[in-house]
Order: C-alpha cells, then sequence, then structure tokens
C-alpha cells in the first residue's frame, strides 16, 4: 500500500493529466486548424464554437466536463472506506481544474475552467451545480456576457456551499471553492479588463458566427 504522500501525489499526477487533455486543440488539429490562432484563441467551447462549428463546440464542452467528473467520481470509488477521502476528491478537484487552466501541453495556456468545474460540481453537489446553471443563465440573460455569466455561476459555488454541506464537518470544500473561484478568476483575467472597459463581447447575433480560418 503506497504511503498517504505517495497516494496524494498520484492522485494529482493522475487528475492534473486528465485536466490537461487539449479536447479542443486536438479536435482541431485533427481537421488541420489551431484553434489557438483564431477567435479568441482560447481552447475552449466558446472559440470552438466560432472556429471549429456549435457540433464540435458541444462535443468539446461535454468531454471538458467530464474531465472534471471522472477523477472525482473515480477518487471517491479507491478511497471510499477511508475516513478522510475528501481529502484525496479535493486534490483531485483542485489537480484536474489546474490541468485544465494550465496544461502542460500546451505549454500551460489552457481553457479558462467553467466547464471542467462544471463537472466537478456534478461530482460533489448536483444541487449546486443545477443552482449555478440557473444564476449563470439569469446572468447571461441580463449581462449578455458569457465571461460574467460565467464568473458570477462560479463565486456563486461560495455562497450555495452552506445549502448542501456543514460547515462543521466539510470546511475543507468550502476552501476549495475559495481556492477554485481564484483560478478560474486569474483565468478570466482578460475578460475581466475587457468588461471594465466596456469591450467584452455580447451574445447577439454574430457572437457565435463561424470563423473562417
Amino acid at each position: 500500500m503506497y504511503s498517504v504522500d505517495c497516494q496524494m501525489f498520484l492522485i494529482f499526477c493522475f487528475s492534473y493529466l486528465i485536466g490537461s487533455f487539449p479536447t479542443a486543440f486536438l479536435i482541431g488539429k485533427s481537421k488541420n486548424i489551431d484553434i489557438r490562432r483564431y477567435g479568441s484563441g482560447n481552447v475552449g467551447a466558446t472559440n470552438s464554437a466560432r472556429v471549429l462549428g456549435k457540433k464540435i463546440a458541444l462535443a468539446v464542452l461535454l468531454i471538458d466536463i467530464l474531465k472534471g467528473f471522472l477523477p472525482l467520481y473515480l477518487s471517491n470509488i479507491y478511497f471510499s472506506e477511508l475516513d478522510k477521502k475528501e481529502i484525496y476528491i479535493l486534490i483531485a478537484g483542485f489537480s484536474v481544474l489546474t490541468g485544465h487552466i494550465f496544461p502542460l501541453w500546451l505549454r500551460f495556456k489552457g481553457g479558462k475552467g467553467v466547464a471542467t468545474m462544471s463537472g466537478v460540481l456534478m461530482a460533489l453537489s448536483p444541487l449546486q451545480l443545477g443552482f449555478a446553471l440557473a444564476i449563470f443563465v439569469i446572468v447571461l440573460i441580463l449581462s449578455k456576457m458569457v465571461s460574467m455569466a460565467s464568473i458570477v455561476s462560479v463565486f456563486s459555488m461560495i455562497f450555495t456551499f452552506f445549502l448542501s454541506f456543514s460547515y462543521e464537518e466539510s470546511y475543507l470544500i468550502l476552501y476549495f471553492y475559495c481556492c477554485s473561484f481564484v483560478l478560474i478568476l486569474f483565468a478570466h483575467k482578460g475578460n475581466i479588463k475587457r468588461i471594465f472597459s466596456g469591450t467584452e463581447s455580447k451574445v447577439g447575433h454574430n457572437f457565435f458566427q463561424k470563423v473562417n480560418p
């Protein structure tokens, strides 16, 4: 049996590698398109819709969600008999999110982490995922900005935490949410600058207009 430190390191490596799987980049490359050179240059679902088409973007979205769900699901099964399995699960969650935002294969320039965080939430608390999706839709309707809706919906995890967990029993999850939010906020730093300058793209007739590589 591996030591605790070794187990944590293996979980980190396994989850990071899953998170760093460059879904949109590889699909684009299969079509001889480097998605990083077109649209916003991001390797997420939104830019995939612009560069590769909406059907491919949906596939990217679903795979990125699965990336977030899978490590936590497997950790929950593997460590189900341990008293502190929560720690291992949260390490898996933070590692897969880190891998998605800072993938080794793309020189640490990855996606924004929202879809992958949705997968993490799906494993931790489907109820919170439902609230986050509802808030995303509301903010998107009001602001017409995907980036703002994403940031606010992820931030809502911190407030809806108490609907799903007891702080006394699961305070580590709250810390995990706070760290994850900071990580996703960092990934959106360019969007935040454009929001404050009034230049951020808004959902409209041309928002998902396909870019011709």
